[in-house]
């Protein structure tokens, strides 16, 4: 089971692994349910990120890129 990290949601920037493409996500403090699904974002090599179902592709991708500076400085 790979971890990838998530993007959106209350588990944005982390790390989670899951046995499936999807998983919902109860949080805990305000009893929202997030659903994250397994995307492939279009970097090469493509990579791939549990994305909150409420954020699209284009934001995905670009939120990703930030994830991305972040952990090379």
């Amino acid at each position: 089971m790979l971890r990838l990290k998530c993007i959106g949601g209350p588990l944005y920037g982390q790390e989670y692994s899951h046995p499936s493409n999807e998983f919902t996500f109860s949080d805990k403090q305000t009893g929202k349910l997030t659903l994250y699904r397994k995307q492939s974002l279009d970097f090469t090599p493509p990579q791939s990120y549990f994305v909150a179902d409420s954020i699209s592709k284009p934001v995905a991708y670009n939120l990703a890129l930030q994830l991305l500076k972040s952990e090379n400085h």
